[in-house]
């Protein structure tokens, strides 16, 4: 079977408490940053997140109606963001619709709960490869050009651009006409390069298989590291978790507890509790 193989076990309902708490995490994050400019209507979202999230991980009468609930509310934030909305909340509604539809109660929808879990995996994953390659701003590295001249890109990628085009890049403001956004760089542009070809080939690897074993792994370490750069610490949670579900054994299930504690640790890095780290 191309994205089943009949290993179900707990995993889509483990996703579906990481995805509520991924979800939460994000509301009450940016409910602490931009504290100053609360309303009513981020409390009322704010209430109603945390109330759905504790549906979903405690109650599993309700776990479905909680789900459709999130589902709900991520597509208002789109509509009240939009076009600012990060494209993760568009996946997360995608996947609370997903699960919102079927009875994860009953073995035969649990299985099809996992097949479009991973049939969403992969296609989100060589979808951005193939972006990457078609746009081609990757293949020569531009837009890590582009990025590298503000934090956190620049903390984390800075070494690997000679420093006087460094400073160059650093100068631009990214207005129109700024640039150009070309450098002498081979260990960015095989950078560049690696992270689309890794996402378009470790996706279809996870679609076969025999080659998911190893592809599951590697393709949780390259969004590590493209987390790790970009700072979206929360995606990043959010999609290695779905990627473990390609894992032959019940790994999530094990993850969630060491999940919520990261997350937490977010929440009290905003509160200033923690040294501060940036992350989006």
């Amino acid at each position: 079977m191309l994205y089943g193989d009949g290993i179900v076990g707990s995993g889509p309902l483990a996703f579906q408490r990481v995805l509520a708490l991924v979800v939460a995490t994000e509301y009450w994050t940016k409910t602490i940053r931009d504290r100053a400019q609360f309303d009513t209507a981020d409390a009322v979202a704010l209430v109603l997140v945390t109330a759905l999230a504790a549906g979903i991980l405690f109650v599993g009468r309700h776990r479905r109606a909680a789900l459709a609930g999130l589902a709900l509310l991520q597509a208002w934030w789109i509509w009240r963001f939009f076009p600012l909305a990060g494209n993760h909340r568009y996946l997360e509604l995608v996947f609370a619709v997903a699960l919102s539809a079927l009875d994860g109660r009953r073995p035969e929808h649990r299985d099809l709960q996992l097949r479009v879990l991973r049939s969403m995996t992969i296609l989100v994953l060589f979808y951005s490869g193939l972006q990457k390659l078609v746009w081609g701003y990757w293949t020569g590295g531009q837009y890590l050009a582009f990025a590298i001249a503000r934090e956190p890109f620049r903390g984390m990628l800075g070494w690997l651009v000679p420093h006087e085009e460094l400073e160059r890049l650093a100068s631009y403001s990214g207005a129109i006409g700024d640039g150009p956004y070309l450098v002498h760089a081979p260990l960015l542009t095989l950078f560049s390069n690696l992270v689309w070809i890794g996402e378009l080939g470790l996706a279809l690897a996870l679609a076969l298989p025999a080659a998911r074993r190893l592809a599951w792994p590697l393709a949780c370490l390259l969004v590590v590291g493209v987390a790790c750069v970009s700072r979206e610490l929360m995606f990043g949670v959010e999609f290695c978790a779905a990627l473990t579900l390609f894992s032959r054994d019940d790994r999530l299930t094990r993850w969630v507890l060491p999940i919520a504690a990261f997350l937490a640790l977010l929440v009290l890095v905003r509160l200033g509790l923690l040294p501060e780290v940036l992350y989006y």
